[in-house]
């Protein structure tokens, strides 16, 4: 009868300790706040992600990125530190320009979710210039 059960607090237990690693990387603990996470910040139009991953590093937002075209549009991943304090001043990361993105408020606004939501970034904002282009500025 020992046998069978402690058969499956084994399996239970190992089952935890091979999961565990993979959940541990996904979001920094608090014993690691400088951790650097990989994570898909979004999908965006063909063309777009590479153009938000290229200024996004060279703004520091974050330390690399990937793009991977799918059905639906380019995926971009990015490595970076999760904030949860906002930066003292705002900083500029891309400008969606009408020319080059279909809708180039609802870009900025995604991109700024997204960023919000994964951490890359407190809080976000678009602002317009003359031109019906958007920028974000990142706290």
């Amino acid at each position: 009868m020992r046998t069978p059960i402690r058969a499956a607090v084994v399996a239970i237990a190992s089952a935890a300790a091979v999961s565990a690693p993979a959940a541990a990387h996904a979001v920094p603990s608090p014993a690691r706040p400088f951790a650097t996470v990989t994570a898909l910040l979004g999908t965006y139009d063909f063309g777009r992600a590479a153009v938000i991953g290229r200024a996004g590093k060279q703004a520091g937002a974050w330390k690399s990125y990937t793009v991977r075209s799918g059905f639906a549009g380019d995926d971009l991943t990015v490595t970076y530190k999760p904030r949860i304090i906002p930066l003292r001043s705002e900083k500029q990361i891309y400008t969606a320009a009408f020319n080059e993105s279909r809708d180039a408020e609802a870009e900025c606004r995604k991109v700024g979710d997204d960023g919000v939501a994964r951490k890359v970034w407190v809080s976000f904002r678009c602002r317009t210039g003359f031109a019906p282009s958007y920028t974000l500025l990142v706290r």
